[in-house]
């Protein structure tokens, strides 16, 4: 059961690995995007597709506020669900000028396990309010400050797509924050290599290779022991993760990779709708 936990929230810590440099308000996508991926997880002889997940993006006013509207689905799929039912809700808005997060909820069920998250911002981002609860602890109340703004994994997955990304291909590392429960983690991107990908349904695309390094915070809690991330790890950094970025308008992630404690987790675009720049296969 802890292992397809594991595996599912891979995906969603992949997004706390971007950067936090963002266009003023010309962003690659909009209102009306929906992304779809497929998780999958090989160990051994196991090597199986274990979970889908979606992304909806709409635009709305917030409390007086222009605001994204994001909303990210996963769980199980039929065959994993028979041993271990797990599902996710992710509920995020951020203003569209900056994409200055403003409020996150975060509720998970996995078998007997369940945890909500509650955030709220304040400071241009940079106060962070975290509201926990989960059935192996007591309930949490903690304010994180800091002098940049510090981002929830969801926000932090359409803020690399509206990133200088460019900056990055020409050595430069960005780093930014990015807060999973009561944890801020510090997160640098590199590039790696231009390298083509196969998507379904489209055939291959062309798409740029970046590493992302996750260093949590002294004092961070071990998810791992508590049914969250069990990402390998090599002394006080978890393992690389690895996104697969179309260079184009829409700079959509198609493709993503980890190690994690026990074998290794891909993810893979199976549907995109509503993006600005549609893919298109170079072959």
């Amino acid at each position: 059961m802890k292992r397809f936990r594991t595996i599912l929230l891979s995906l969603f810590f992949l997004a706390a690995a971007l950067p936090a440099e963002t266009a003023a308000q010309d962003h690659p996508f909009g209102g009306g995007e929906r992304l779809t991926y497929k998780l999958h997880y090989k160990w051994g002889v196991i090597n199986a597709d274990v979970a889908n997940l979606s992304f909806d993006l709409k635009e709305e006013d917030y409390q007086g506020t222009p605001a994204f509207h994001l909303v990210t689905k996963g769980a199980t799929s039929n065959f994993v669900a028979a041993l271990v039912k797990v599902q996710y809700n992710y509920d995020s808005r951020f203003a569209t000028s900056d994409l200055t997060p403003l409020v996150f909820t975060r509720e998970q069920t996995e078998g007997s396990y369940w945890a909500r998250n509650n955030y709220t911002w304040s400071d241009d981002g940079r106060s962070l309010k975290a509201h926990v609860e989960k059935s192996t602890r007591p309930v949490r109340d903690t304010v994180f400050k800091a002098d940049k703004v510090i981002y929830d994994v969801i926000t932090m997955l359409y803020a690399v797509r509206s990133a200088d990304l460019d900056a990055v291909k020409r050595g430069k590392t960005i780093h930014i924050m990015c807060a999973l429960d009561c944890n801020v983690n510090d997160v640098y991107i590199g590039y790696v290599k231009a390298e083509n990908r196969k998507v379904s349904g489209i055939g291959t695309v062309a798409t740029e290779k970046y590493v992302l390094r996750v260093i949590p915070r002294k004092g961070a809690e071990q998810l791992d022991k508590e049914s969250a991330i069990a990402v390998s790890s090599k002394g006080d950094e978890l393992a690389p993760i690895y996104l697969w970025i179309t260079p184009d308008a829409s700079r959509t992630i198609v493709d993503f990779s980890t190690s994690i404690a026990v074998g290794r987790v891909n993810g893979a675009l199976t549907g995109a709708s509503g993006l600005k720049c549609p893919l298109t296969a170079i072959n």
